[in-house]
């Protein structure tokens, strides 16, 4: 009895490990160039600072935010709680047998890093601008890319779904933390 207590334990152990590695793997493959994204597991916070911003793009699936020295991309709050939602409720029906078991420790671990964002921090972007629809980096190493790069969700570049007017104040506001003049 405690053997099979230890194995379950390592079992559950090592699948924690497996999901928040392959959440980890997937975030840093969406957002492109690994040299400059961190990862930070916590959504950014609810309410702002003086100066912090977050936009949304068209459908609301995917924030940016600006809070303090970073910028954090990643899923919004509301398809955080929808895809949550949806694994609560596929947990009910998954409860016999070790596959149930397992089904449970992946959905559970799934569900505590789904709010996983990218971070950029501030000191490693030069300059940051709106152009050609996207918001574009220029990174202090010389690298210029998008800063969604790659990325997609539902089959849309996550770059080109961001309102013009918002990415703008978004950019601006970026600009304004980092003292440089506003956008033209």
């Amino acid at each position: 009895m405690n053997s099979r207590r230890v194995i379950g334990s390592l079992i559950r152990f090592g699948l924690v490990i497996l999901a928040i590695w392959l959440v980890v793997g997937w975030v840093r493959r969406k957002v492109g160039d690994h040299r400059h994204v961190r990862v930070e597991a916590q959504a950014p916070p609810d309410s702002l600072g003086p100066g912090d911003m977050r936009i949304y793009n068209a459908d609301s699936s995917v924030d940016v935010v600006l809070v303090g020295n970073k910028i954090l991309a990643g899923l919004s709050p509301k398809t955080v709680a929808k895809i949550k939602s949806g694994l609560d409720e596929s947990r009910s029906g998954d409860t016999s047998g070790i596959g149930g078991m397992v089904s449970q420790i992946v959905k559970s671990s799934v569900a505590g890093a789904i709010g996983t964002h990218a971070v950029f921090p501030l000191a490693e972007i030069q300059d940051i601008r709106y152009d050609g629809g996207k918001i574009r980096v220029k990174w202090t190493d010389g690298g210029d890319r998008e800063l969604f790069s790659g990325a997609k969700v539902n089959n849309e570049k996550v770059s080109d779904s961001f309102n013009e007017a918002d990415a703008k104040r978004f950019v601006d506001a970026v600009r304004a933390r980092k003292g440089l003049p506003a956008s033209p």
